[in-house]
């Protein structure tokens, strides 16, 4: 340790030694190996050895099906540059053609596409033609555009509108809301159907305790959001802080307004990403395959309430979950009172859980 204290803030020099040497060696070697990766370059080292071994360009040529002239070529520019010599160039000409326009009609195509950025190359031709007499060409339009960055800036524009208008739209969660207390709760949607009738099955749960609440509505609409949410918050016995919904439209409008004026906040689940809300979508499973796939739905809005209710009950009061370790999801909450005992900020005017 003391050996190396005495280099600490010392600067790194490497001076023209037999290890500097061995560096720019290696680093020869290794363009050498990326240039043999190129297929091109492999093949025509191939001819080269093959002459080198034979000595005899004829058969070479006909070893490899190549003609003298080509093979000429390349053995020339292997002697002159080595390996970097059998690479292709660039087959682009030393001289092009220049655009063939006038400066005054080039500045009039920038005038009119900076005016309507979000025009097309046809209408912007029209829009010249029609009213200025002058007839031009989309294609020389859009070479125009192109030499002065007028594409990728409309592009740009356009993108950058789509980006403002979402800013500030929606809290969204990309991994979920974490919940090391009660007042977590997310909400989901589930279509179930009755003789080609359509019933909208408006599920909640608490992620930190797992009660759960559904009730059945003939629509799906963000008044239905509304009122089913006002019928979540007399039902659990503690107050709701945060709350968590994919994108539907049943959950904006009145309930989004409602949710403002209760000081509660709203998050949204990102598109096509259910695993963010995956303790209500593991809830619905349940619901169907404990209570709709055993016992059938009914003709009535009023008739399925009443099962859906009868079940809550069950849920909630006597089936054992395994992710709270085989408890209910009420004795995980008195058990979470029990430990914080005279903390009252999280508990509901009810103060009890009632169906």
């Amino acid at each position: 340790m003391k050996q190396l204290k005495k280099f600490k803030g010392a600067s790194l020099h490497i001076s023209n030694t037999p290890f500097r040497k061995t560096i720019k060696r290696g680093t020869k070697i290794k363009t050498k190996l990326d240039l043999t990766k190129d297929p091109n370059v492999r093949k025509r080292l191939k001819w080269i050895q093959h002459y080198e071994k034979h000595q005899n360009a004829r058969l070479t040529c006909r070893y490899f099906g190549i003609s003298p002239t080509t093979f000429y070529k390349w053995k020339n520019r292997y002697k002159k540059y080595g390996l970097e010599g059998l690479k292709d160039r660039n087959k682009r000409p030393h001289r092009v053609r220049q655009p063939q326009i006038e400066p005054e009609l080039e500045l009039l195509i920038i005038t009119v596409r900076e005016k309507f950025p979000t025009w097309s190359k046809e209408k912007i031709s029209v829009f010249i033609e029609k009213y200025l007499d002058i007839k031009v060409s989309p294609s020389t339009i859009y070479r125009v555009l192109k030499r002065n960055n007028l594409i990728e800036r409309t592009r740009k524009l356009t993108w950058n509108f789509k980006k403002r208008k979402q800013v500030g739209k929606k809290n969204r969660t990309r991994r979920g809301l974490r919940a090391d207390k009660p007042g977590t709760v997310l909400i989901d949607v589930k279509y179930l159907y009755w003789c080609g009738k359509t019933f909208y099955q408006f599920t909640a749960i608490d992620k930190f305790t797992r009660i759960g609440f559904a009730k059945i509505y003939s629509t799906k609409s963000s008044r239905s959001g509304k009122r089913f949410f006002q019928e979540l918050e007399k039902f659990l016995p503690f107050k709701i802080e945060k709350v968590q919904t994919d994108n539907g439209s049943e959950f904006i409008g009145e309930l989004e307004d409602y949710l403002k004026e209760r000081g509660i906040e709203h998050y949204f689940s990102y598109p096509r990403s259910p695993k963010t809300n995956a303790h209500v979508e593991r809830f619905i499973q349940t619901v169907e395959k404990e209570l709709w796939m055993i016992e059938g739905t009914e003709p009535t809005v009023d008739e399925m309430n009443r099962k859906l209710f009868r079940y809550l009950s069950f849920y909630n009061f006597v089936r054992p979950h395994q992710g709270l370790g085989y408890k209910t999801p009420v004795e995980k909450f008195e058990e979470y009172i029990k430990k914080l005992q005279g903390v009252h900020h999280v508990l509901n005017e009810n103060n009890v859980l009632k169906l």
